[in-house]
């Protein structure tokens, strides 16, 4: 079927659609959909509607009908398609009797009342989360505050770690200084020992000689 192409829609629906303000939403979809038809209520419970249109803006007419939206609920929808008439000028609501009517609107008032109230209870509970999220949000800055404080007091001692670490590098240094220089002192003195040793044991040595040459045990070598 061509999108452009007329046709009219006879449309029953079932469920929860009288007096609670279903005839006048569907006028306003209607409207928004550039549809022409009526809509009546019927013996007992159901909605019949009479829709003419183009098959595309029909389409989206027959979805945006199946309310489930408290106070109404449509069950179901029964479609049942005929040839376009072009009676229609605009998307009538059939109304019954003055009595009717009036009880119709009271209806209607207090369903209204009644999504109005169940809107603010969602609105109460988002208001509800909100301040929880907002509270918790708190709570994570002052976590994020003390972590920083931490964080600062231990750069502080890391700091001053290494202010330690410097010093006692110093003090490893002067050190190593000192012990060199006691070092070369012990070897220093050591040579001079050990050379004062030397001179002493050839003077030993040369007395021995003598003794022994003297003595006749031993002769004198003569270069």
């Amino acid at each position: 079927m061509e999108c452009d192409e007329t046709i009219r829609l006879n449309i029953l629906v079932r469920g929860t659609v009288q007096r609670v303000g279903y005839r006048h939403l569907i006028q306003g979809i209607a409207r928004k959909h550039h549809i022409t038809g009526q809509i009546t209520n019927l013996e007992g419970y159901d909605v019949q509607i009479i829709a003419e249109g183009r098959y595309n803006d029909l389409s989206r007419f027959k979805t945006d009908i199946k309310i489930q939206e408290h106070p109404v609920y449509v069950e179901s929808i029964e479609v049942l398609e005929g040839a376009y008439t072009g009676e229609y000028s605009y998307f009538n609501v059939v109304r019954g009797t003055p009595e009717e009517e009036l009880a119709e609107r009271l209806d209607s008032a207090i369903a209204i009342f009644s999504r109005m109230e169940k809107k603010q209870d969602y609105s109460i509970g988002l208001q509800k989360e909100t301040l929880g999220l907002q509270n918790e949000t708190i709570v994570l800055q002052k976590e994020t505050l003390g972590l920083q404080k931490d964080t600062i007091g231990l750069q502080k001692e890391t700091v001053g770690f290494q202010k330690e670490t410097l010093g006692l590098q110093r003090e490893t240094l002067g050190l190593q200084k000192e012990t060199l220089g006691e070092v070369k002192g012990i070897r220093q003195d050591l040579n001079k020992t050990l050379t004062q040793e030397i001179a002493e044991v050839r003077i030993e040595l040369r007395e021995m000689r003598s003794a022994l040459i003297q003595a006749g045990i031993m002769k004198s070598v003569h270069s």
